[in-house]
């Protein structure tokens, strides 16, 4: 959704996350981005719309189901299915945000509000696995994860190294275990092939989550 102001110019327009998230029964895991494309890439009025994003076909590959449809109602049922079938949640940290220019680029997005992760963590008591994608820069979901939780005072220190990045962090007495992969988005190509994206996917959704107080 935008909000539109004739007084502003584009770089002050503000939208409005259109889902907030989708948490299937019992999901243990949620994969956050950052926030949606420019609505002109839409495919779809759901999650990673943009056909050319890599996430659906990736988690087809997981769920070891085709995707048959690519636009419409019918391609949103498909993929909640998919996320159904594997209890995997999502959302993006970017509840309000400003573009800079007509981009959809990380870089370009300017936070206004960040989604109540907390409210999504108290209405699905079984998330205990979160996934970033994307960089760990300061316009990223971890980075944006980051400034979010010291709002809270939450100290939260973004692991560096090879990834998937590991770490955890207490919120509301609960220990989340934090996983840093790469985007999904087709610049992530230059860092890391198609496959193997897949299989660092994979690993993190198929595998129930662990003991995390062992980290």
């Amino acid at each position: 959704m935008i909000i539109f102001d004739e007084q502003k110019p584009f770089g002050m327009q503000e939208e409005i996350h259109p889902w907030n998230w989708y948490i299937p029964s019992e999901a243990e895991t949620v994969v956050i981005g950052t926030f949606p494309p420019m609505r002109r890439n839409w495919s779809f009025d759901f999650f990673y719309p943009n056909k050319n994003n890599y996430f659906w076909k990736l988690v087809a590959r997981i769920a070891e189901r085709p995707l048959l449809y690519f636009s419409g109602e019918e391609a949103v049922n498909e993929r909640k299915e998919l996320l159904n079938r594997l209890k995997l949640g999502v959302s993006d940290m970017g509840q309000v945000i400003r573009r800079k220019t007509e981009s959809s680029l990380d870089q370009n997005l300017e936070i206004v509000a960040y989604m109540d992760i907390f409210k999504l963590l108290q209405e699905n008591p079984s998330v205990r696995k979160l996934i970033f994608t994307s960089s760990s820069g300061k316009s990223s979901a971890i980075g944006w994860f980051k400034d979010y939780l010291s709002l809270h005072r939450i100290s939260f220190k973004i692991p560096q190294g090879k990834r998937p990045l590991r770490t955890s962090v207490t919120v509301n007495g609960k220990l989340l275990e934090i996983v840093v992969l790469y985007s999904t988005s087709p610049r992530a190509g230059a860092s890391v092939s198609f496959d193997a994206l897949t299989e660092l996917f994979a690993n993190e959704v198929k595998e129930r989550s662990k003991n995390i107080a062992l980290l």
